[in-house]
């Protein structure tokens, strides 16, 4: 069980980590929305375990952490904003991402749940921009 926000914001990156698409159906409620991430916007849990489970088939995140979290609760609602990032394995390519999320949660039965998600990716600031790969541009050349 989630005893806090910050529990439950964990516990959702672990899952992810874990490719564990029950427990991800544990920490959210039915109606929960989700916006910023791969597939744009996305409304309800099952949206979220068909979404991650797809992801898990093919893709692996190896480390993940949260930093600067802040959380503001009011009564048996929370927000939570924080900095997130993540690296892995998606199709056999090695991935690192970095971003901002704000979680809504509410305690419900115990423990609090993810009601809406929202990530906003930013640009991967390691490295000399010699030293990235080159992304191709909405046209398919290389920038």
């Amino acid at each position: 069980m989630t005893a806090t926000p910050r529990d439950a914001v964990t516990a959702w990156w672990q899952a992810m980590q874990d490719r564990d698409p029950e427990a991800l159906a544990g920490l959210t409620l039915p109606d929960y929305l989700a916006s910023g991430g791969p597939t744009g916007r996305s409304a309800g849990r099952a949206a979220l375990i068909a979404e991650a489970t797809a992801f898990f088939a093919q893709a692996r995140i190896d480390e993940w952490a949260v930093d600067g979290m802040e959380v503001r609760e009011y009564g048996d609602a929370a927000v939570c904003s924080y900095d997130w990032r993540e690296s892995g394995v998606h199709l056999g390519v090695p991935f690192v991402m970095r971003g901002l999320a704000t979680d809504v949660l509410i305690r419900r039965d115990g423990g609090w749940r993810h009601l809406a998600h929202h990530v906003s990716a930013l640009p991967d600031m390691a490295g000399d921009e010699a030293d990235r790969p080159a992304v191709p541009d909405h046209e398919g050349r290389d920038r």
